[in-house]
């Protein structure tokens, strides 16, 4: 990693604290669902940020990238996909270790990876982003990507801090103070972290990352849009966080999901809100 472009985020909060490479999040007693929520049935939850990643996450980005038809080349669990000068790793993370890459991927003069836990739909914005990259740059059409409004639509749903526009480092937390961005854009530098310690997600983007890939993963973490989630896949830390509501893709639906969440599901969601408990002041880091 690009140190010189990272360590303005690392000068400018303290560390997130961290078990052992590898070591697997404790077991934790989390608030009892609903008896109307059944272990195993489908339910909506928001923020989809908080959703973290289903056991099968990386299937919604692989399916995404051969739909595109990008080459793809093995590597032991690491299924590897090429197109133009864009890489995409998908690494499977069969023992859930903490922290593990999740999705990595790079291209001239950047790259971008994503830890285990970050949300299938995510992942699927992040994969579909890169193939609209690729084809703008075999095609040579502009890149219409607008990270201002991608900004404007964080402030619009509660983020604190995106609408300052210094130059310097600019810090947005989600309304929870669960989630939080650090970005540098004339450092071209990104950090995004969700949760709180054991149960979350982290992502770096450095260097001359396409718009288009950066305003998707922005998009991401504004969306209303529920996501779909079993409830034994829930985090059990962040449950009391949770806003978990009937399966968003039931026929009866009527409230429009977002496109990445149309891609990590094949299948328009009412939510109701459950009981919500104050969010801590700021989550450990």
């Amino acid at each position: 990693m690009d140190t010189t472009t990272t360590s303005f985020a690392r000068n400018n909060t303290a560390p997130r604290a961290r078990r052992a490479p590898g070591s697997a999040p404790p077991k934790r007693v989390g608030p009892a669902l609903p008896k109307t929520w059944k272990r195993g049935s489908t339910v909506g939850v928001r923020p989809a940020y908080l959703a973290l990643g289903s056991l099968t996450s990386l299937v919604p980005a692989g399916r995404v990238l051969r739909a595109a038809s990008w080459t793809r080349t093995d590597q032991g669990q690491v299924q590897a996909y090429a197109r133009g000068d864009i890489q995409v790793l998908l690494h499977d993370d069969t023992e859930r270790l903490y922290q593990y890459e999740s999705l990595t991927a790079r291209g001239l003069g950047w790259r971008v990876s994503f830890s285990s836990q970050t949300p299938d739909e995510v992942l699927a914005s992040v994969a579909g982003s890169l193939v609209e990259v690729a084809v703008v740059a075999e095609d040579g059409a502009p890149d219409r990507a607008d990270l201002d409004e991608a900004i404007n639509a964080l402030a619009e749903a509660g983020w604190e801090g995106a609408e300052s526009r210094g130059g310097g480092v600019t810090r947005i937390t989600a309304p929870d103070r669960l989630a939080e961005i650090l970005c540098h854009r004339s450092k071209r530098a990104w950090l995004i972290t969700a949760g709180v310690d054991g149960e979350g997600w982290e992502a770096e983007l450095v260097g001359d990352c396409p718009d288009l890939l950066i305003e998707a993963v922005v998009g991401s973490l504004a969306t209303e849009s529920p996501a779909r989630r079993r409830t034994a896949d829930l985090p059990t830390a962040l449950r009391r966080y949770l806003d978990i509501g009937p399966d968003p893709y039931r026929p009866d639906s009527t409230r429009p999901t977002s496109p990445a969440a149309r891609a990590a599901s094949p299948t328009g969601p009412v939510v109701t809100s459950a009981h919500l408990v104050s969010a801590p002041a700021r989550r450990s880091r």
